[in-house]
């Protein structure tokens, strides 16, 4: 099976969250306008379904404190969990696109089916790294898929484009791999990092690339 995969720059990302505002825009996941006025409380997120966002971490100590920038979504693992704990999915048959989480064969990008998925929420508690997302207007499970909509095109052709939140990195610290390899999962991860034996995530890590 072929795989698609990212690549992170952890010197680069500076943590603007424009990627995550790329992906919004692109996928128009909700909310699709901000509350007003605005209800959350303090240090609770506003109801909100996002396929990527940026782990922002404080360490080191002073004088010489730290923070860390890690752009994060789902990482089309090569053993998904979320497929696995799917009550509407067979494992030994991954690449079925009536499964409710199916794995592509074409490019091992892991996709929910919003006709079959039932809302459960067996997927989100079973990813290591947060990827599905709960929607509480559909009550049903999406999350990242890899903007596969804009790769290919109606008779799945590749277009050339790639997935928004790439285009958009101002800081080129994201990057796509085209044939990811599996020995290379979890790769220079940064601290917190899910162990990537969990799943075999299909991203790695570098530094000043």
């Amino acid at each position: 099976m072929a795989q698609l995969g990212w690549l992170i720059d952890l010197d680069k990302c500076t943590g603007c969250d424009t990627c995550t505002i790329a992906c919004k825009s692109e996928n128009n996941t909700r909310p699709l306008e901000s509350p007003m006025p605005f209800k959350n409380g303090r240090g609770v997120l506003p109801d909100n379904v996002s396929y990527r966002w940026v782990v922002k971490t404080e360490g080191g100590a002073y004088p010489q404190p730290t923070l860390t920038f890690v752009t994060s979504a789902c990482n089309h693992c090569q053993h998904p969990a979320c497929l696995a704990a799917c009550p509407v999915a067979d494992v030994n048959d991954m690449s079925n696109p009536n499964n409710a989480i199916f794995k592509r064969e074409e490019d091992g990008v892991v996709l929910i089916n919003q006709t079959t998925c039932i809302g459960c929420r067996r997927c989100i508690h079973a990813c290591p790294y947060g990827a599905p997302q709960f929607n509480t207007e559909t009550l049903l499970v999406e999350k990242c898929t890899f903007c596969i909509h804009r790769l290919y095109d109606s008779q799945g052709t590749r277009t050339g484009f790639l997935p928004a939140c790439v285009t958009s990195c101002v800081g080129n610290a994201l990057h796509v791999v085209e044939d990811f390899v599996a020995d290379e999962s979890g790769l220079n991860a940064p601290d917190g990092f899910a162990d990537p034996a969990l799943t075999v995530p299909s991203v790695k890590f570098a530094t000043g690339q």
